[in-house]
């Protein structure tokens, strides 16, 4: 058998022999100099924040903001759970309502008076409702949601629109 024939063939079994075990070395750059592995999930020590939020950070407002928008109607029907502002041209209000019936009332009671056009009406896992309305002056991301009980969250995320 010619020289160069036999080294070929010899290099070929060394690479069929090798290449199974390569895929058994680890990845470059996935484990550490003492061996541990990089790619495990390591939590740090003592949570991953070390600050506590304060109590204030977790306290609901009953009250609308000054700047609160005129075209969201509150209906007298639903009690504001919480409420605020997110900063220029943004809002959120969470109303409290006893029941699945008062929550669609008051459902249809907002789209109504604030003249919403709903899009992307659907219903959510827990028997919910989440949808946008869009009118002229704003958007708003809303959803129901189990409260205590019987009782339903209506949450509305409003945010200024201009066209």
């Amino acid at each position: 058998m010619n020289r160069n024939l036999r080294g070929a063939a010899s290099l070929l079994a060394l690479g069929l022999l090798v290449a199974p075990l390569a895929g058994c070395a680890p990845e470059p750059g996935s484990v550490n100099p003492e061996g541990t592995d990089l790619t495990e999930k390591v939590e740090p020590e003592g949570g991953s924040w070390q600050e506590e939020n304060p109590d204030e950070a977790f306290a609901k407002s009953a009250e609308l903001p000054e700047d609160f928008p005129s075209g969201f109607a509150i209906p007298d029907s639903a009690t504001i759970d919480d409420a605020g502002s997110r900063g220029h041209g943004s809002w959120f209000v969470v109303l409290r309502v006893p029941d699945v019936a008062a929550a669609a009332a008051v459902w249809d009671e907002v789209v109504t008076s604030g003249g919403f056009t709903v899009s992307d009406d659907e219903e959510t896992g827990d028997g919910g409702r989440s949808a946008t309305l869009t009118s002229s002056e704003l958007v708003v991301a809303a959803v129901t949601l189990q409260g205590e009980g019987d009782e339903r969250l209506l949450s509305y995320d409003i945010t200024s629109f201009v066209p």
